[in-house]
């Protein structure tokens, strides 16, 4: 299956045990497969190394060692954050304690998962961070309202409907009222999985 756009997930691995390292490139690349998605994995043995070529944007998650030499996981981590707030880290470790929990908030870790790794506990962890990246990258409606332009995530739209010259969009958060024309919004919409299936709804 062809891979593109979006169906990409880019990983960092920060551990200096180069075993682990291998484990976890064998689970990526097994969720890559079974997701038909392209992963895309950068492997590490220290903080430091990771830090040097880091960027904003770089990963969309970082699995990272809690105990390694120089430089911990979470002073890691503190370095990143100053960084880039969006991407996921998860703490990989042996020993979980009610320190390293309050050490991973202040980061805002994404989970803490216990070494050995089991393959269903990262896949899950996957799952909900290339769900994140997804609403990140979604594309967004942009209308004219009584109190001016709003914007309106395209996933929040149960349907749409007009009534009294009025355009209704009936959405998770409530309803909305504009005064744009049906037929552009049938345009702008007709990619994304809506049908207008009479003069008066757009489902």
């Amino acid at each position: 299956m062809r891979k593109a756009g979006n169906r990409l997930i880019k990983i960092g691995l920060c551990d200096d045990i180069i075993g682990f390292n291998k484990k976890m490139e064998n689970h990526l690349e097994r969720y890559g497969e079974e997701n038909h998605l392209e992963v895309k994995i950068s492997s590490y043995g220290s903080g430091s190394q990771l830090l040097l070529s880091f960027q904003k944007g770089k990963f969309d998650i970082i699995f990272l060692d809690v105990s390694m030499p120089e430089l911990d996981g979470f002073e890691t981590a503190e370095r990143i954050r100053r960084m880039d707030e969006n991407v996921s880290i998860v703490f990989c470790t042996s020993y979980y304690t009610i320190s390293n929990a309050g050490k991973g908030f202040e980061v805002a870790a994404e989970d803490f998962l216990a070494k050995p790794l089991l393959y269903r506990k990262v896949e899950n962890i996957l799952d909900k961070v290339y769900k994140k990246k997804l609403l990140r990258a979604e594309e967004k409606l942009f209308l004219k309202c009584q109190d001016g332009l709003i914007t309106l995530q395209i996933s929040d739209i149960i349907y749409i409907q007009t009534r009294n010259k009025l355009l209704i969009l009936h959405t998770t958060s409530g309803d909305i009222q504009s005064n744009q024309r049906m037929g552009e919004l049938e345009k702008r919409l007709s990619r994304k999985l809506f049908f207008r299936c009479h003069n008066s709804y757009i489902l």
